[in-house]
Protein backbone atom coordinates (compact mmCIF):
# COMPACT_ATOMS: atom_id res chain seq x y z
CA UNK A 1 0.00 0.00 0.00
CA UNK A 2 1.44 3.02 -0.68
CA UNK A 3 1.01 6.38 1.41
CA UNK A 4 1.30 10.25 0.66
CA UNK A 5 2.56 12.53 2.30
CA UNK A 6 1.97 13.35 5.83
CA UNK A 7 -0.10 16.84 5.00
CA UNK A 8 -1.87 17.24 8.38
CA UNK A 9 1.05 17.46 10.67
CA UNK A 10 0.74 21.54 11.06
CA UNK A 11 -2.64 20.82 12.39
CA UNK A 12 -1.59 17.51 14.64
CA UNK A 13 1.60 19.74 15.78
CA UNK A 14 -0.75 22.39 17.00
CA UNK A 15 -2.75 20.26 18.87
CA UNK A 16 0.38 18.53 20.66
CA UNK A 17 1.60 22.04 21.39
CA UNK A 18 -1.74 23.25 23.12
CA UNK A 19 -2.08 19.72 24.76
CA UNK A 20 1.20 20.02 26.05
CA UNK A 21 0.61 23.57 27.41
CA UNK A 22 -2.30 22.07 28.75
CA UNK A 23 -0.55 19.89 31.09
CA UNK A 24 2.11 21.89 31.87
CA UNK A 25 -0.69 24.19 33.20
CA UNK A 26 -2.46 21.60 35.65
CA UNK A 27 1.02 21.12 36.56
CA UNK A 28 1.46 24.51 37.93
CA UNK A 29 -2.18 24.44 39.25
CA UNK A 30 -1.65 21.43 40.95
CA UNK A 31 1.65 23.33 42.75
CA UNK A 32 -0.19 26.03 43.72
CA UNK A 33 -3.14 24.57 44.87
CA UNK A 34 -0.53 22.72 47.60
CA UNK A 35 0.70 26.62 48.67
CA UNK A 36 -3.43 27.50 48.77
CA UNK A 37 -3.80 24.41 51.07
CA UNK A 38 -0.45 25.30 53.20
CA UNK A 39 -1.30 29.08 53.10
CA UNK A 40 -5.10 29.25 53.39
CA UNK A 41 -5.68 31.40 50.09
CA UNK A 42 -8.58 32.56 48.77
CA UNK A 43 -7.63 32.81 44.95
CA UNK A 44 -8.96 31.40 42.50
CA UNK A 45 -6.28 29.28 40.74
CA UNK A 46 -7.43 27.65 38.35
CA UNK A 47 -9.34 30.35 36.89
CA UNK A 48 -6.51 32.57 36.80
CA UNK A 49 -4.09 30.60 35.27
CA UNK A 50 -6.14 29.61 32.31
CA UNK A 51 -7.75 33.00 31.59
CA UNK A 52 -3.91 34.44 31.26
CA UNK A 53 -1.50 33.99 28.83
CA UNK A 54 1.90 33.74 30.49
CA UNK A 55 5.20 31.77 30.51
CA UNK A 56 6.55 32.40 33.84
CA UNK A 57 5.10 32.19 37.33
CA UNK A 58 6.66 33.79 40.53
CA UNK A 59 5.09 33.54 44.00
CA UNK A 60 6.54 35.93 46.34
CA UNK A 61 5.51 36.52 50.49
CA UNK A 62 4.59 39.90 51.37
CA UNK A 63 7.37 40.89 51.97
CA UNK A 64 8.26 40.01 47.68
CA UNK A 65 11.03 37.44 48.73
CA UNK A 66 10.49 34.64 46.14
CA UNK A 67 9.11 31.43 47.39
CA UNK A 68 8.38 29.31 44.67
CA UNK A 69 9.11 29.64 40.29
CA UNK A 70 7.78 27.55 37.39
CA UNK A 71 10.06 26.15 34.56
CA UNK A 72 8.71 28.73 32.10
CA UNK A 73 10.64 31.45 34.48
CA UNK A 74 14.30 29.47 34.23
CA UNK A 75 13.40 29.16 30.35
CA UNK A 76 12.69 32.99 30.16
CA UNK A 77 15.30 34.20 32.64
CA UNK A 78 18.01 31.67 32.93
CA UNK A 79 17.71 31.26 36.89
CA UNK A 80 16.66 28.21 38.69
CA UNK A 81 14.51 27.93 41.60
CA UNK A 82 16.92 26.92 43.80
CA UNK A 83 18.91 30.52 42.73
CA UNK A 84 16.22 32.74 43.55
CA UNK A 85 14.17 31.08 46.18
CA UNK A 86 14.26 33.46 49.35
CA UNK A 87 15.42 36.27 46.70
CA UNK A 88 13.75 39.22 45.58
CA UNK A 89 12.54 40.05 42.28
CA UNK A 90 15.31 42.66 42.15
CA UNK A 91 17.96 40.65 40.82
CA UNK A 92 16.72 40.57 37.28
CA UNK A 93 16.37 44.45 37.36
CA UNK A 94 19.44 46.78 36.39
CA UNK A 95 20.22 50.03 34.61
CA UNK A 96 17.23 50.09 32.02
CA UNK A 97 14.76 49.09 34.54
CA UNK A 98 12.06 51.59 34.57
CA UNK A 99 11.99 53.95 37.78
CA UNK A 100 8.15 54.75 36.49
CA UNK A 101 7.12 50.89 36.00
CA UNK A 102 8.82 49.97 39.35
CA UNK A 103 7.10 53.02 41.35
CA UNK A 104 3.48 51.61 39.64
CA UNK A 105 4.11 48.27 40.73
CA UNK A 106 5.07 49.88 44.78
CA UNK A 107 1.52 52.01 44.26
CA UNK A 108 -0.78 49.63 43.11
CA UNK A 109 0.64 46.77 45.50
CA UNK A 110 0.18 49.18 48.59
CA UNK A 111 -3.21 49.35 47.46
CA UNK A 112 -3.66 45.47 47.19
CA UNK A 113 -4.05 46.01 43.62
CA UNK A 114 -3.96 43.62 40.73
CA UNK A 115 -1.53 45.68 38.80
CA UNK A 116 0.08 45.03 35.31
CA UNK A 117 3.20 46.83 33.82
CA UNK A 118 5.82 46.27 31.22
CA UNK A 119 9.81 46.99 31.98
CA UNK A 120 13.20 46.18 30.91
CA UNK A 121 14.50 42.98 33.07
CA UNK A 122 18.42 41.39 32.76
CA UNK A 123 18.72 37.13 32.11
CA UNK A 124 21.31 35.41 33.94
CA UNK A 125 23.43 35.91 31.49
CA UNK A 126 22.99 39.95 31.59
CA UNK A 127 21.08 39.73 28.09
CA UNK A 128 18.04 42.44 28.08
CA UNK A 129 14.23 41.55 27.64
CA UNK A 130 10.86 42.90 28.10
CA UNK A 131 8.51 41.76 30.67
CA UNK A 132 5.05 42.23 30.73
CA UNK A 133 4.17 41.22 34.46
CA UNK A 134 0.89 40.84 36.02
CA UNK A 135 0.61 40.52 39.97
CA UNK A 136 -1.92 39.73 41.86
CA UNK A 137 -2.13 40.00 45.79
CA UNK A 138 -3.23 36.78 47.58
CA UNK A 139 -5.25 36.96 50.02
CA UNK A 140 -5.54 34.65 52.96
CA UNK A 141 -8.74 33.49 54.75
CA UNK A 142 -8.69 36.15 57.12
CA UNK A 143 -8.64 38.70 54.13
CA UNK A 144 -5.13 39.33 54.87
CA UNK A 145 -2.26 39.65 51.72
CA UNK A 146 0.14 36.91 52.44
CA UNK A 147 1.69 36.63 49.19
CA UNK A 148 1.39 37.49 45.51
CA UNK A 149 1.39 35.69 41.96
CA UNK A 150 3.44 37.20 39.01
CA UNK A 151 2.27 35.84 35.93
CA UNK A 152 5.01 37.03 33.10
CA UNK A 153 5.73 37.33 29.17
CA UNK A 154 8.25 38.38 27.27
CA UNK A 155 7.56 40.69 24.56
CA UNK A 156 9.76 42.52 21.81
CA UNK A 157 12.36 45.48 23.12
CA UNK A 158 11.62 48.75 21.52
Amino acid sequence: MKRGPLLSWDVYSEYIFNFLKSLRKKKEVERLSKFQHKFNWDFQIEETLFKNEYKAIVVTDKNQNIVWVNDGFKDMTGYSLSFVKNKNPKLLQGEKTSKEALQKLKDELSKESICETSMVNYRKDGSEYMCDIKIYPIHNKNNKVEHYLALENESQLN
